[in-house]
């Protein structure tokens, strides 16, 4: 089951993700987005949606087999 994420990108104020050829930009990119969104966001909103991204990696987790 899919959720999507309530309020990213719903601040007038913030800058919108660029992707970037280079993953070093790009994942500095985004935490500055997210750092951004936690401080204009109240915590309730964005604790919601890493309980959503959390909750969906434990779950995904038993996916995964190891090797002997």
């Amino acid at each position: 089951m899919r959720r999507k994420l309530r309020g990213i990108g719903n601040s007038l104020k913030m800058k919108k993700l660029k992707p970037e050829g280079d993953n070093t930009k790009e994942r500095n990119n985004f935490v500055e987005y997210w750092a951004e969104y936690v401080r204009t966001h109240s915590d309730l909103e964005w604790s919601r949606q890493q309980n959503i991204v959390i909750n969906g990696q434990i779950k995904n987790s038993g996916n995964f087999h190891r090797k002997p």
